[in-house]
């Protein structure tokens, strides 16, 4: 594991226009550093996690229309409309709205109910996991209205969201209240975490063979039987069978951010690879507006047999640091957890024939 301090930085000198397209790809500003994102189920537009790094600022959910490009916000802690009365079945019962908001990755799926979930991690206060529910279709135009909630119950330090039938799995990266010796763990390539699976009946459980150096993005198959996590500080994606406990898969994929399901596509996964790591990370954390120059990388992952193929290379010059990517025809939507940007790239982008 290679650690350089210099791997990223903001450009206020760029020579393009941020705001405009450059090289086949189609910037949409006025995000806060959107960090993750989903497809809406009719695929009229996306769902976007707009980061408050870590708890240090409060952020929001908002929608991307693709049809228009154009950005409404959905949920607020300060938006007076929103329910804040906790509703059965959805998280624990005693949690209680947020008084503050502050989200970072996040899962979309359909309940056994058939309803529409929304799961968020919420770094403001206590660790949690935040429960929506996506209401309504593009005629009738999307909202997202709070349902309920669950907390930490350690110190944990949470990244990513999956849902499971029964509950979610959540990455747990590193200890939120000695960061020292997570950071000296992550130099010495020792763990610092892994995935945690709750549901109502046994609350928060360790998932065996998650393990590893700051756990990232996670994904799950629908009964929860095979967990993907992406060991950022390992450079690896793992593959883990929670019924038998077997590691399936030690994948080699350089410092892999989000997972997501690809919804056009059955069994696909879309990962974003950077080629920095943790620390230099850090420095993009204040880019306000700027763009991050940080060479990233989108990789389809086939969840059947683990082979890979490369959607798009590009250099971060003009956009990087891309943290999550969804899919939409020929099309990847891209954000990051730095800047104020979406970017539209068509598939193959930069790719090496």
């Amino acid at each position: 594991m290679s650690i350089s301090l210099g791997g990223c930085h903001s450009d206020k000198n760029e020579s393009s226009d941020l705001c405009k397209s450059f090289d086949g790809l189609t910037p949409i500003c006025g995000f806060q550093s959107p960090e993750d994102l989903v497809v809406l189920p009719d695929k009229s537009g996306l769902l976007v996690s707009e980061f408050g790094q870590m708890g240090d600022n409060d952020g929001r959910l908002s929608m991307l229309s693709v049809s228009d490009n154009e950005r409404t916000v959905l949920y607020d802690v300060n938006m007076p409309s929103h329910s804040s009365t906790p509703v059965a079945g959805w998280g624990d019962s005693s949690c209680r709205a947020p008084k503050r908001f502050s989200p970072h990755g996040f899962d979309l799926a359909q309940r056994p109910d058939n309803l529409w979930q929304l799961l968020v991690v919420n770094h403001a206060e206590r660790e949690r996991i935040e429960f929506f529910e996506l209401l309504g279709n593009s005629d009738a135009g999307w909202s997202l209205s709070w349902r309920g909630c669950v907390q930490s119950n350690d110190d944990s330090l949470y990244n990513d969201v999956a849902t499971v039938s029964d509950g979610f799995i959540v990455s747990r990266m590193m200890s939120k209240n000695n960061t020292g010796l997570a950071m000296m763990d992550y130099f010495l390539g020792r763990d610092t975490g892994h995935v945690l699976h709750w549901n109502l009946v046994n609350g928060f459980t360790p998932v065996a063979g998650t393990e590893g150096v700051m756990p990232n993005g996670v994904a799950a198959t629908v009964n929860g039987s095979h967990v993907f996590v992406n060991l950022y500080g390992e450079d690896a994606v793992r593959v883990v069978d929670t019924k038998s406990q077997a590691v399936l898969a030690d994948l080699n994929i350089s410092s892999a951010d989000n997972i997501n399901w690809d919804v056009s596509q059955k069994n696909k996964l879309l990962i974003a690879s950077h080629d920095f790591n943790f620390f230099s990370m850090l420095n993009c954390m204040s880019a306000g507006n700027d763009n991050c120059r940080s060479a990233f990388e989108i990789i389809e992952l086939d969840a059947s047999d683990y082979s890979q193929r490369s959607l798009i290379v590009n250099d971060g010059n003009f956009f990087g640091a891309a943290t999550s990517a969804v899919r939409l025809h020929d099309k990847l939507y891209i954000g990051s957890f730095s800047g104020n940007r979406i970017v539209i790239a068509p598939v193959g982008h930069g790719v090496a024939l």
